[in-house]
């Protein structure tokens, strides 16, 4: 466990290693007590909120267009056409997680979550962000991380 050498840095590596062992271990569990999606949720708070506060200078400003959504997980998942690059839908993401404007939506009888929706609750009134499948989240989370993470290396190494 131990303490942090480099805080920013391995709060995001810890946050997607605890999703890695929860996930690991998650089958000794009845599937009822399974809450991957609470976890992950709460992961967001170091993978997304800390990130974007204290280390926005490294966020990629890459545009979303449909290939490179595809490439991030977002195959099937709904951006809001108000996003145009990667670092304007991180920050709306932030102040949605931030505010808890976050919604689950189940289409089954078992209640089963099929959508993740994070929304906008500004002066403009309140609005979608992004609708993500379920099974996208997670993949984009840890590209985004991962990718944020060599960023933060690369540059920061260069700054010092």
């Amino acid at each position: 466990m131990g303490n942090y050498k480099d805080l920013e840095y391995e709060f995001i590596e810890r946050s997607l290693s605890l999703i890695s062992q929860y996930k690991s271990m998650a089958s000794n569990f009845d599937f009822k007590e399974q809450y991957n999606y609470t976890l992950l949720i709460n992961c967001l708070l170091g993978l997304i909120v800390m990130p974007k506060e204290r280390m926005v200078s490294y966020i990629p400003k890459k545009r979303l267009t449909q290939e490179f959504k595809k490439k991030i997980g977002l195959e099937n998942s709904k951006v809001s056409n108000d996003i145009k690059n990667l670092k304007y839908l991180i920050i709306a993401l932030r102040h949605s997680i931030a505010h808890f404007d976050i919604k689950v939506e189940s289409y089954n009888k078992d209640f089963l979550i099929d959508e993740i929706v994070f929304m906008d609750n500004s002066n403009c009134g309140k609005h979608e962000i992004v609708r993500f499948k379920a099974e996208e989240l997670l993949p984009f989370i840890k590209y985004y991380s991962t990718w944020l993470m060599k960023n933060f290396k690369k540059y920061r190494l260069k700054s010092n």
